[in-house]
């Protein structure tokens, strides 16, 4: 091979090289976000035959988004004992945005005679807002349902993708 051919070859080859790694440092960078919330609050449990009907509010603090409110609604199989599996949506509202979620299945509530419910769930973000803008992942959630007081505190946390 000539001296020409050989310095041809290594310019295509570094311009290959360099221009595959400006389209990927182009394709823009994944910021992760650490999350974390905790609620206390109120929630209803409806059962009818084996179908349990969950709704609950709660105020609360989350880090990135704020001070505010969490909301959700679900439904758990009550032929399922003592852990109930479940599965629901939810949305936390914070003065810095907003993070919609869903319950998804793996998810389950699991009682004991005195009345407590110990939350073991995996909620998926579906949409973000504000601080979060476009923020995906799944966040772990784990709480206690007091049935005989109607009260809950939950807590959410995990990494996103932003």
């Amino acid at each position: 091979m000539t001296r020409f051919r050989i310095a041809a070859i290594a310019l295509v080859a570094m311009a290959a090289l360099l221009g595959g790694s400006a389209i990927a440092s182009g394709a823009g960078s994944v910021k992760i976000v650490t999350f974390k919330a905790k609620y206390t609050g109120t929630a209803t449990v409806k059962q009818t035959g084996d179908v349990v009907d969950i709704s609950g509010t709660g105020k609360g603090t989350g880090t990135p988004i704020g001070a505010g409110t969490v909301s959700g609604v679900g439904k758990g199989d009550a032929s399922q004992q003592p852990c109930v599996p479940w599965i629901g949506t939810g949305v936390m509202k914070g003065k810095k945005g907003t993070v919609t979620f869903k319950v998804i299945p793996g998810s389950v509530g699991c009682g004991d005679d005195g009345g407590t419910v110990s939350i073991n769930a995996k909620a998926q973000v579906t949409k973000a807002t504000g601080t979060l803008l476009k923020a995906k992942g799944t966040l772990k959630l784990t709480g206690v349902y007091d049935r005989n007081a109607g009260t809950f505190s939950a807590t959410f946390s995990g990494k996103l993708k932003q």
